[in-house]
């Protein structure tokens, strides 16, 4: 009898235990205000080759705190990966910088590194492998307006 009490109060504690801990979780990661729904229209160009390549169009997007690109998910297989977003609002206009890691089934990885001023939007997008170097690319657009919406 004394066992069962004994196993009963360890199994009752531990719940207790591991119910407290996840309640004092990690503060909450505020949702980004300024990127959320946004979408962007623009040219991308691949760097560092011999010759001049033509931009591709491509349009990026941020949604559900994740950020993708039509043309990396068609052409490298990248998911949508999270993002963060550093705001210099005492900047004339104000400006946003964004910054994103993501990784492919290949094992290749993507970081894109973007700054937003207004409705423009440039920025830089590495791709790697094993962390070396595999394509480079340079981009820049504006912001898609959404359809019906006047300007």
């Amino acid at each position: 009898m004394k066992t069962k009490i004994l196993f009963l109060v360890a199994l009752v504690f531990a719940s207790l235990s591991s119910f407290a801990q996840k309640k004092e979780a990690a503060p909450k990661k505020e949702k980004d205000k300024f990127l959320a729904n946004k979408v962007f229209t623009i040219d991308l160009t691949e760097t560092g080759g011999k010759k001049t390549p033509k931009p591709e169009s491509d349009e990026i997007s941020f949604k559900g705190e994740k950020m993708s690109s039509k043309f990396m998910t068609q052409e490298y297989k990248f998911p949508s990966s999270a993002y963060t977003v550093t705001v210099d609002s005492s900047a004339s206009p104000k400006t946003i910088t964004f910054q994103s890691l993501g990784k492919n089934p290949d094992e290749e990885e993507i970081k894109w590194d973007g700054t937003i001023t207004d409705d423009a939007v440039e920025g830089t997008v590495v791709i790697t492998k094993k962390g070396k170097t595999k394509k480079e690319y340079s981009f820049s657009g504006t912001l898609k307006e959404k359809p019906g919406k006047k300007k």
